[in-house]
């Protein structure tokens, strides 16, 4: 295994080099070599793809492979305890990690602490690099230089003494209209179809985190630390925005949070199928918004906000779910056939049940009386306290495992009964709940019946499955159990249920 990170390269610890020193260790000592990789990854985790890659054909040649070499355990891990964790993941393989510029010899027990020895040195090294890269971050945020990547409409660049530095770049104007726009309350989605344009393409979560950054007016946040406070000092850079235009998108910014605020916690009650809608074009979820017409009328209408091709007024979907569930009911002999399944189910034949208790105390008697035997057998030196405490623990299990069936069997199943009928009632008055429901409870009331969500094109609704407790009640139904198609509605397709053709009840006593 050869590893360098870019830094490491220009050091002298280049990839060649390793290889070779490698290869030639393993022709001195006649070793074959089945797998060869190298990575210019960090050695600060094991996420790595090459050695990914390696441990999958260790995985599959499990006991193919020895050795695993690498020059220097500097190379193998910068992290003491992963190292660790993989070494031991290696032995499992039958792999041995060998370094062979550090070489140990892992059998002997005294050799653990030079191990660990060379394990923490490149991790404390890594951790002393890391603290100067911080401290050298934060003293250029101090002094106005940006070092990190370029927000938008910036770009990275060195000034005369080889210091970082951003500039404007080709894209800066772009940025100043945007917060134009957003100042005039111009939505976000209008002004990213209009980057799209100008071939620059962002998500509304960078826009939106952009144009809060202070960078844009000549400010640098410089983060709390220690005992040092939160500041925003001068940069050096130019700004694009002005202080004035930057408070005034601000505060647009601010009304418009506190605006969606309160939508999320009073839903539109014209909007209740936000959050399980889908867009049955391109499978993203759909939203919801109010526009207002030519006269000043305000329509809600169900929207997708990714492919923008369907768009439906919101009584149009509404009206479609509140007839598929107007339309669930049960006729009478399936009410009655589904009563009669559920109740010999939790309390099954009385003469079996009686049958089924003086089984499960036989077995709970035979079991003490062999306990007793145990302990007399102990006393009289017969069997070992080893064998003594084995056998206790299986008779013991066994004992229980036949009481608490005996439990069960005797238990009063009227509560269970009477909320089967009050589930049943409920059922077939779930379009009238849904219909005096508000949004809140309709949208909770849609997610028990459909576990998966909803497509609506315009005509009708699909959706991947019901629930199984509601699809059961309904295949007893013959008007459903006849429907191959997995169509409960003329309304709702149902693209996955298999409904059993019929129901078959125990066979009487």
């Amino acid at each position: 295994m050869s590893r360098v990170s870019s830094e490491e390269q220009a050091k002298g610890f280049s990839l060649s080099v390793q290889s070779d020193a490698l290869r030639k260790y393993c022709e001195r000592n006649d070793i074959e070599v089945v797998y060869d990789f190298t990575e210019d990854h960090s050695a600060k985790d094991f996420n790595r793809p090459a050695f990914k890659k390696f441990l999958e054909f260790a995985k599959r040649n499990r006991g193919g492979i020895d050795l695993i070499l690498f020059t220097s355990w500097d190379r193998f891990s910068r992290n003491i305890m992963d190292a660790y964790m993989m070494i031991d993941q290696l032995k499992r393989y039958g792999i041995l990690p060998f370094a062979i510029e550090q070489p140990i010899d892992l059998s002997i027990p005294e050799n653990k602490v030079l191990l660990a020895v060379y394990l923490v040195i490149p991790e404390v090294d890594n951790d002393r690099r890391s603290i100067k890269i911080r401290g050298g971050m934060r003293a250029a945020l101090k002094a106005g230089r940006w070092c990190r990547q370029a927000p938008v409409g910036y770009k990275n660049m060195r000034d005369e003494k080889n210091r970082p530095i951003i500039v404007p770049s080709v894209h800066a104007a772009s940025m100043t209209w945007a917060f134009e726009q957003v100042a005039l309350a111009v939505p976000q989605s209008e002004i990213l179809q209009e980057f799209k344009k100008r071939g620059l393409n962002l998500s509304r979560s960078r826009l939106s985190t952009a144009l809060r950054l202070p960078i844009y007016i000549g400010k640098i946040e410089v983060p709390a630390e220690g005992k040092e406070p939160y500041s925003v000092v001068d940069g050096i850079h130019d700004p694009i925005v002005s202080r004035e235009l930057f408070n005034r998108v601000q505060a647009v910014l601010n009304g418009s949070s506190k605006k969606r605020t309160a939508t999320k916690n009073s839903r539109d009650s014209k909007l209740p199928l936000r959050g399980i809608l889908l867009c049955s074009k391109c499978g993203s979820n759909m939203t919801g918004s109010r526009s207002r017409n030519n006269f000043g009328t305000r329509y809600a209408y169900y929207h997708c906000n990714y492919c923008h091709k369907e768009r439906y007024r919101s009584e149009l979907v509404n009206d479609a779910l509140s007839d598929i569930l107007n339309s669930i009911q049960l006729d009478n002999d399936s009410e009655l056939t589904y009563c009669e399944l559920v109740k010999r189910l939790l309390k099954g034949d009385g003469k079996e049940q009686t049958q089924k208790v003086q089984s499960l105390e036989t077995v709970v008697n035979l079991q003490s009386e062999r306990i007793m035997k145990l302990q007399d057998n102990l006393a009289d030196g017969v069997i070992e306290s080893a064998d003594y405490m084995e056998m206790k623990t299986r008779y013991l299990e066994l004992k229980r495992d036949a009481e608490l069936q005996i439990t069960e069997l005797k238990q009063d199943n009227s509560g269970k009964t009477e909320l089967l009928t009050k589930a049943l009632r409920a059922i077939e008055k779930m379009g009238e709940q849904y219909t005096i429901a508000d949004s809140k409870n309709k949208l909770l009331l849609l997610n028990s019946i459909f576990p998966e969500k909803i497509e609506f094109d315009g005509i009708k609704c699909r959706t991947v499955k019901i629930n199984e407790a509601l699809a059961l009640c309904l295949s007893i139904d013959a008007g459903f159990s006849e429907n191959k198609n997995g169509k409960l509605h003329e309304k709702l397709e149902v693209s996955r249920l298999v409904a059993p053709s019929r129901i078959e009840l125990l066979s009487k006593v």
